[in-house]
């Protein structure tokens, strides 16, 4: 899986621009097709993996926040051996040069993290600076290696750690952990989705599920967090996302689903007030669509149309190549129109063509996206990790809201990060693109030339 599973080199797609002023009577050019350039963060980050950018430091500059995995062991005629433990890393710019960058490590293999997913940076605590939430686990794991830690910024310099969820000690993965104020009572709480390859019962009297979306609910006192989660119900997906999915004024959950059969994205309305027995009420799933297969991410991106509406976008996680006479559906990112009752199921029209993942066994294409204005024109286009397609893409908006496919780099499967910020702050905004690449350990940067 993308973002869940990585990738490798990244390499520069040169795109041809047209030069030179056209006839009177000739007919107008088409516009240059922007093109990128790459610049490497880090070499040597084994098994890079989740990356985000955020203000680590409070200095109004946006730091690059990635996991590795670390590197998997060959073994003949077996499958690899996993890695015992990941690490979490801070990269900051020398200035505004996107190829120097110095890196920080939150913590390395002896922090005993399997699979570090991806880190949020926020608040925690309270104090005014920024701390790093990390979800843990996968299934690489030989045993149960599911973990969540919150990593305080102290302001001696040390990251102090505080473990919600002890690694080894759940047998969920988490991948992500939204931190939000989710019951209304003043207080961050933890909303995730802990998944599994085997069915687990959380509820009594409920049958078990490969996934169960879970609030760690926070606390007073030093920890922030209780270590026993909420479950509001069976299902959802590696990459939650908190919002109000129906417009009735509270908040729901919606996701992707992968290891959880049934439906390729899903959400959860908040059906009851809170009680004593359900402190953050009562939750129905609802079924968004079940013709894309398994997937990876779905999200809002605001104003993705300029008209100021938000638009919910998905990636499914399919391969029609392997195994031989593969069923699956095709490999794309889609767009989805909410009926005006968001309980019943949601249309989806294509956004992408041609992303086909690569045939092995364990490869599913495309993985994770993020949106943002990547070519200047000032409407929003789409970057997307190919993952079990070897290569980058970006999405290019057109003025009738279609969107066409380029490629913004090749040998780069199974990549991590797909965000677009303007790390360098450049006047006007320029956003960049950055992503992860494991196979190469390398976490890269694409700017517009």
């Amino acid at each position: 899986m993308s973002g869940l599973t990585r990738s490798g080199t990244a390499m520069l797609i040169a795109l041809a621009s047209l030069h030179g002023a056209a006839p009177a009577d000739a007919s107008p050019a088409p516009p240059a097709v922007a093109s990128f350039s790459p610049h490497t963060v880090d070499a040597s980050l084994p098994g890079a993996a989740f990356a985000v950018a955020g203000d680590v430091e409070g200095d109004g500059r946006q730091e690059v926040v990635a996991t590795g995995f670390g590197r998997f062991k060959a073994v003949p005629g077996g499958p690899p051996i996993p890695p015992a433990a990941g690490a979490l890393a801070v990269y900051r710019q020398s200035g505004r040069d996107l190829g120097a960058w110095s890196k920080r490590l939150v913590f390395d293999t002896d922090a005993a993290i399997p699979f570090p997913n991806e880190p949020g940076v926020a608040d925690v605590d309270r104090d005014g600076d920024r701390d790093i939430v990390v979800p843990g686990g996968f299934l690489g794991c030989t045993t149960s290696c599911g973990s969540l830690t919150w990593w305080e910024h102290r302001a001696d310099g040390v990251w102090k750690r505080h473990d919600i969820v002890t690694p080894g000690s759940s047998p969920l993965f988490y991948h992500r952990a939204v931190l939000v104020d989710f019951d209304g009572d003043g207080r961050k709480d933890l909303v995730t989705v802990g998944e599994s390859l085997r069915p687990v019962t959380r509820i009594e009297g409920r049958p078990p599920a490969n996934a169960w979306t879970q609030v760690f609910r926070g606390v007073d006192g030093p920890d922030r967090f209780s270590r026993e989660p909420v479950d509001l119900a069976a299902g959802g997906g590696a990459l939650p996302v908190v919002a109000d999915v129906d417009s009735d004024g509270d908040l729901d959950v919606a996701s992707a689903q992968y290891f959880e059969p049934g439906a390729a994205f899903l959400w959860l309305e908040r059906t009851a007030v809170p009680d004593a027995d359900h402190p953050f009420g009562g939750f129905t799933p609802h079924v968004i669509d079940t013709t894309q297969g398994r997937a990876i991410q779905l999200r809002p991106v605001r104003n993705l149309y300029g008209d100021g509406g938000t638009v919910w976008v998905g990636s499914n996680h399919t391969n029609t190549v392997f195994p031989p006479g593969s069923t699956d559906p095709v490999s794309q990112v889609v767009s989805f129109s909410v009926p005006a009752d968001p309980r019943s199921p949601w249309g989806t029209t294509p956004l992408s063509t041609g992303i086909v993942s690569r045939g092995r066994a364990g490869q599913a294409a495309p993985g994770v996206f993020g949106s943002g204005d990547l070519d200047g024109d000032r409407d929003i286009d789409l970057l997307v990790s190919g993952d079990g397609d070897d290569r980058l893409f970006w999405l290019e908006q057109k003025d009738d809201r279609t969107f066409v496919t380029r490629v913004l780099a090749t040998a780069a499967g199974q990549a991590g990060g797909a965000v677009v910020t303007d790390l360098d702050r450049t006047w006007p905004p320029r956003n960049e693109a950055v992503f992860t690449v494991f196979e190469s350990d390398s976490v890269v940067v694409w700017s517009r030339n």
